[in-house]
């Protein structure tokens, strides 16, 4: 007997093509928003990533402000020439707003009167600009981004090294400590491990750049540092990190107003001179860098970073409304953007 065999009909084969063409639809939907997260996800985990590097090249400098080897207190240094002690310059006339440090190289002076002396700001910037003399690298530093200076000492020894900053420093003699550029040490203190030291100063500026090296319009963190010379060399002017956008700096200060009445507590002013004559070191207000009043300490530096994407993410608006220091911005661009926070006690605040 004779089987009769039938195929699909046209009706089942059309239901057939059109369940298997959804399958295939939401195979595909499926995919691409799964892409699309793990993009994002995966451009989020960058930022962070960078993010956390950049606050971290930045707050081992912070802790140490002030850190001048076996002393936190700037007013015991002298300039001195030569190795002769004889008449050493006091810290007081090493200052920004003092002349111009005799013997101290020109090349030194380039980022400012006394800028790579002046042990007393042991932390210092300038808001919403860059204000230094020498040039900044990248095209230029961003007109609205603050700076932050640090100054402070290696944590290492080093050899006394002519063409080079550095300190002498004294466990056993607090008044025995000396500023030298031309690498010749007094016959006294003479050097002992541990208690009668060479350290190099160090004295940084991080700020960012218009543009990344060899990447126009990708901002970045820089920082210039005094080098050999001494000097602030281009070779002292290095790229931390490419996609960050923005650095806003605050200053903690010590205003003696530990219980938030608005003045300095009874019996921490004798003088009447409006600055407490002997702060514990806790931050009582915070204010921008140009604004620390004279006389007060920093005690305490908050910062703010603001990572952007490399490249914009297609269909992705940031018009999120960031708020942080004295800025207020809303970006309305493609860029993907993480804005981090941090405040750094300043391990070496010394009192007044």
């Amino acid at each position: 007997m004779k089987r009769s065999t039938q195929g699909l009909s046209l009706i089942e084969l059309m239901v057939a093509l059109a369940i298997g063409s959804l399958l295939i639809v939401g195979a595909v939907f499926v995919y691409s928003q799964s892409r699309n997260t793990h993009t994002v996800t995966d451009s989020i985990a960058r930022l962070q990533e960078n993010a956390r590097f950049a606050m971290s090249a930045i707050e081992a400098d912070v802790m140490l402000a002030g850190y001048y080897g076996f002393t936190n207190s700037p007013d015991d240094f002298k300039f001195i020439q030569g190795g002769s002690t004889a008449s050493p310059i006091p810290s007081s006339l090493m200052q920004q707003s003092k002349p111009a440090l005799a013997g101290l190289p020109s090349s030194a002076q380039a980022c400012g009167t006394n800028f790579a002396v002046d042990l007393i700001a042991a932390a210092q910037g300038s808001n919403n600009a860059y204000t230094r003399p020498c040039a900044a690298a990248g095209g230029g530093a961003s007109p609205t981004a603050d700076t932050l200076t640090i100054r402070r000492a290696s944590t290492a020894p080093a050899a006394a090294t002519a063409g080079r900053l550095q300190l002498l420093v004294s466990r056993l003699s607090p008044t025995n400590q000396f500023v030298l550029a031309d690498g010749v040490l007094p016959a006294s203190p003479a050097l002992q491990p541990d208690n009668v030291e060479v350290r190099d100063l160090l004295v940084r500026t991080y700020y960012i750049s218009r543009n990344s090296t060899g990447r126009p319009g990708v901002p970045a963190l820089r920082v210039k540092a005094l080098t050999n010379g001494p000097a602030f060399a281009a070779s002292g002017d290095q790229e931390i990190l490419p996609g960050v956008e923005d650095l806003q700096v605050q200053f903690g200060i010590d205003t003696g107003d530990y219980d938030g009445d608005g003045v300095i507590d009874p019996g921490l002013d004798q003088n009447g001179d409006g600055i407490p004559d002997a702060p514990n070191g806790i931050a009582t207000r915070y204010v921008n860098p140009n604004a620390v009043p004279a006389g007060f300490q920093v005690v305490a530096v908050r910062i703010w970073l603001m990572v952007r994407a490399d490249q914009p993410e297609q269909g992705f608006t940031d018009n999120h409304r960031y708020q942080y220091a004295d800025r207020d911005i809303t970006p309305n661009d493609g860029f993907r953007r993480m804005l981090i926070s941090k405040t750094i006690r300043v391990r070496n605040a010394r009192t007044l």
